[in-house]
C-alpha cells in the first residue's frame, strides 16, 4: 500500500490507498462493462427473424411508415419511408424527402421467402435489384436487418396500419 501526505494550511491530509482506490474502480468499470456485454449478447442471442407467415401477416394489405433513418442504395439516410404491401404483391413506395438523386416514389414487388426473408425489387431504386431483409420483433416494433447484419430500418408498431394509406 502506498502512503501519501498532502500538506494544507491546518495541517495535513494522508491518503493512504490512493493507488487501491483506482484499482478498485477500475475492476468495477471492468466488471460492469463486462456484465453490460453479457447482457447485450444474450438478449442478441434471443432475437430470431419473423417466419414466413409472421411476416405475411405483418406487411400484407398494410402500410407501413419507418422512422427516420432508411437505407436507400445501400447508404443509410435520414428520411422516413411509407409503403402499401399489397396482397398481389405489389408494393408502392414514398420518401418523406426526395433524394439528391433519385426518385422520391417508386414502385415495384414484393414476395416473403419461406425463411421469412422480405424481398422487394423496386422500379428504379436499389438499381432495380431484389433487395431482401429479415424482420425481428421486438416489443414495441419491427427491426429490419439486411443480409449483412446490418440496420436497415425500424418500423414502430403504431405506424403499421390495414389498408393502403399512400
Amino acid at each position: 500500500m502506498i502512503e501519501n501526505t498532502l500538506n494544507r494550511s491546518k495541517g495535513s491530509v494522508k491518503i493512504d490507498s490512493l493507488s487501491t482506490f483506482k484499482e478498485s474502480r477500475m475492476k468495477k468499470l471492468i466488471f460492469a462493462f463486462g456484465l453490460l456485454s453479457l447482457s447485450a449478447y444474450s438478449y442478441a442471442a434471443a432475437l430470431s427473424p419473423m417466419n414466413k407467415s409472421q411476416t405475411q401477416n405483418a406487411l400484407s394489405d398494410k402500410t407501413i411508415t419507418t422512422i427516420s433513418a432508411v437505407t436507400l442504395d445501400g447508404k443509410i439516410i435520414s428520411d422516413s419511408f411509407t409503403g402499401y404491401f399489397g396482397k398481389d404483391g405489389k408494393v408502392a413506395g414514398k420518401l418523406a424527402n426526395k433524394p439528391e438523386d433519385g426518385p422520391q416514389t417508386d414502385a415495384g414487388t414484393w414476395k416473403v421467402k419461406p425463411n421469412g426473408m422480405v424481398c422487394v425489387t423496386w422500379e428504379k431504386w436499389n438499381d432495380a435489384k431484389e433487395k431482401c431483409v429479415s424482420f425481428y420483433k421486438l416489443s414495441n416494433s419491427i427491426l429490419l436487418v439486411n443480409n449483412n447484419k446490418g440496420f436497415e430500418s425500424l418500423i414502430l408498431d403504431d405506424q403499421i396500419k390495414t389498408g393502403n394509406l399512400m
